[in-house]
């Protein structure tokens, strides 16, 4: 059986996340990528933060313990929370609960009837009124097999998390955006008309967070008026983000800048 580690508290007082380490496949086998991720569940009220937390916060760190020949990827963040809790800041994350997932790259020296022994260090802030850091320690151990399974009390959760990360721009959309004195003109064309968007900076210090960004419909997309922060001081060739459509679908957004002729 899979053995799922619930984390063990690092701090004395209570803490207001439950963290653990999860595993999609019941096993692994060898040459194959793990599916794991690292679950939230907070506390009523409480959050923390996206890879690009906004104005404050910071967003949950891993420091992994591995097998030799064992690696791990990127972590995965699905779709975020706009959080403004006043008029001048405004932050990226979650409540309630999130799934975090990260792809572990399986040596091919590992033979069934053995033991995948993963740890991880992890520490996140976790903010209601004030914020906190907390920190736990994670193990996980995921049997060897001949071929992988699918672990049936956790992949359901993965499942729901694929829908809340952000994919590729479907083919035939485009992306641009004009760049202006005080504000980024960012530009979707899909073929046809989009009334409600959000986007969120991967990149800190670029547009001003708390800012409202007004879209303008237009018969192929739409046009979004995002205000400079007053952090960027120099041209930036690329604005990068998460663009979030009616529906609930997110996307990766990798939009060329083009400077405006003064």
């Amino acid at each position: 059986m899979l053995a799922l580690a619930v984390a063990s508290a690092a701090q004395a007082p209570p803490q207001h996340a439950r963290v653990e380490l999860l595993s999609r496949q019941e096993a692994a086998s060898a040459g194959t990528d793990l599916e794991l991720g690292v679950h939230f569940a907070l506390d009523p009220g409480w959050h923390i933060y996206w890879v690009n937390p906004g104005d404050s916060g910071q967003p949950p760190v891993l420091k992994w313990q591995l097998p030799v020949g064992v690696t791990a990827g990127a972590l995965e963040w699905p779709r975020p929370e706009r959080m403004q809790p006043s008029a001048e800041l405004a932050d990226f994350g979650y409540h309630d609960d999130v799934l975090l997932p990260i792809a572990l790259h399986t040596g091919k020296s590992t033979s069934p009837g053995s033991s995948i022994d993963i740890s991880a260090d992890a520490r996140w802030l976790i903010c209601r009124e004030v914020c906190i850091p907390e920190r736990a320690q994670l193990h996980l151990a995921v049997p060897v097999a001949a071929t992988a399974k699918l672990n049936p009390q956790s992949a359901p959760m993965f499942a729901r998390t694929e829908k809340l990360l952000p994919q590729p721009l479907p083919r035939g959309w485009k992306a641009w955006v004009q760049s202006g004195k005080e504000d980024f003109k960012l530009t979707l064309a899909t073929g046809k008309t989009i009334t409600a968007a959000q986007f969120f900076p991967l990149d800190p210090g670029q547009i001003d967070n708390p800012s409202p960004q007004k879209v303008h419909p237009t018969v192929t997309g739409f046009t979004m008026s995002l205000k400079k922060s007053d952090l960027l001081l120099k041209p930036i060739t690329v604005l990068r983000g998460v663009l979030v459509v009616p529906g609930g679908a997110a996307y990766r957004i990798e939009a060329p800048v083009r400077q405006s002729v003064q």
